[in-house]
């Protein structure tokens, strides 16, 4: 059959396609729907301090604070909080639809109307009503999951540096007693020097005198290194370079936590971040239980369609030239019940990990609990042994043991054994200090929020 295109005809096919074109477009944009937007969750930019504040005198506090803001370990996990919000919107919301067009090749079937020119078609996916909010649920929880981690990062890190601050802090005050040693042990060669000068003791105690200087010089090499490679961790954990200034640390005590530990086990089930992330989890495994069941139900397609009809200009026939549309409906047919079933059984054995690793991280957080806190007890009890009695008592045996030297009562030996035990009695005081600290920053990590009485 031959055709009849005259330029109006030509015209009218135009118009008639961008009226379709138009049509179309308004109809994918009603399928899909609107952008489904995230749980609000709390997980926001700490406030940054100065790094001019970390270079006079800084407190744990600050330091903690700027670890917060800076360190890249935090700062990754806080983005993937981030990415882990957008697949509640991701997950909530349709496929996109499928367009197609199909163009006039000038060769195309005809009908009793008039010969076909060229076409559009829609059609949009639509899941059984219910899957589409239970993939959001479960997105939800797992973005309510990472802000989980996102804090147990945080408080990881701010752990870390609690410890490396005493360490730094046991390095600065292990310096002090060196050089406090040290400004003794010159007194003490000066006293053998001016009683060896007048053959009152032989040259035996001015060189036991000197040898106690070399060791105390070589113990202060290890003890600048002690608090180099604690500022460079410190350095580390703030994203700052090795060598960069810190001030001195502030002074670091000594107290005891005022809750049980029965106490303070049932506080860090409910506190602990990892607990808390582990819940989410398990509730989205739930969820996922929910869905894989709706497998069995069929899930849905929509869509439309328009065909041009050219216009043959056969007189009496009233279909001459008019477009064809066409609505389309379609589902799914949900044959293969062994592969739902399988889903459905691979579901619910993840259900079950997901729980048992929840029960693994709770036993684990009571034994960390535990630990922590019973060396948290016994450094406190050492700590307060030799303040109150080892290192009075070493005082007064170096003074007895000047005052006989001085006398001729005692040899320079046990002189020498009296600064030593003097020493020794301080330093042990501000180990037990940095054994305290470091079980109070595990206390801390382990109960998943500060404890009432521990000190910093």
């Amino acid at each position: 059959m031959r055709r009849c295109r005259s330029s109006g005809h030509r015209g009218d096919h135009v118009h008639k396609r961008k009226i379709a074109a138009r049509v179309i477009l308004a109809i994918a944009i009603a399928l899909v729907p609107a952008a489904v937007h995230a749980a609000s969750l709390s997980g926001a930019e700490p406030q940054a301090i100065k790094e001019s504040a970390l270079e006079r005198h800084p407190s744990l506090e600050a330091v903690q604070a700027y670890a917060s803001a800076h360190n890249p370990e935090i700062r990754a996990a806080r983005q993937a909080w981030l990415a882990s919000r957008q697949n509640v919107t991701l997950d909530r919301s349709y496929a996109d639809p499928s367009v197609t067009y199909m163009p006039d090749t000038y060769n195309m079937a005809e009908t009793r109307a008039g010969p076909q020119t060229n076409g559009f078609g829609v059609s949009q996916a639509i899941p059984f009503p219910g899957k589409l909010t239970l993939k959001g649920r479960i997105a939800e929880q797992r973005a309510r999951a990472a802000l989980e981690n996102l804090r147990a990062v945080e408080q990881e890190i701010a752990r870390r540096v609690w410890t490396r601050y005493a360490d730094y802090y046991y390095a600065e005050r292990a310096l002090e007693v060196n050089a406090e040693t040290t400004v003794l042990a010159r007194l003490f060669e000066s006293i053998a020097q001016a009683k060896y000068r007048v053959g009152k003791v032989s040259a035996q105690d001015v060189i036991e005198a000197q040898e106690q200087l070399s060791l105390l010089a070589a113990q202060r090499i290890d003890f600048e290194k002690a608090r180099n490679v604690a500022l460079g961790a410190l350095n580390a954990l703030l994203d700052r370079p090795a060598r960069a200034k810190i001030g001195p640390p502030r002074e670091m005590g000594v107290g005891q936590a005022a809750a049980t530990l029965d106490a303070l086990v049932a506080e860090a089930r409910i506190a602990r971040p990892e607990l808390k992330a582990q819940d989410h989890l398990v509730d989205a495994r739930e969820q996922s239980v929910k869905l894989a069941k709706m497998g069995y139900l069929p899930d849905f397609s929509v869509g439309g369609q328009y065909i041009g009809i050219g216009n043959q200009g056969v007189r009496g026939f009233n279909k001459d030239g008019h477009d064809i549309w066409m609505a389309t409906l379609g589902f799914s047919v949900p044959i293969w019940l062994d592969r739902v079933k399988a889903g459905v059984d691979q579901a619910g054995a993840q259900l079950l990990e997901q729980k048992y690793a929840r029960r693994n991280v709770e036993d684990t957080v009571a034994d960390e609990v535990q630990s922590a806190y019973e060396r948290l007890r016994a450094s406190a009890a050492r700590e307060r042994i030799y303040r109150t009695t080892l290192m009075p008592q070493t005082a007064q045996r170096i003074a007895a043991a000047q005052a006989g030297y001085q006398a001729g009562i005692v040899d320079f030996l046990t002189l020498i054994d009296s600064l030593k035990a003097y020493e020794n009695a301080r330093l042990l005081r501000y180990r037990a200090v940095l054994d305290y600290q470091a079980a109070a920053a595990d206390l801390f990590r382990a109960v998943g929020r500060p404890v009432a009485g521990v000190v910093k």
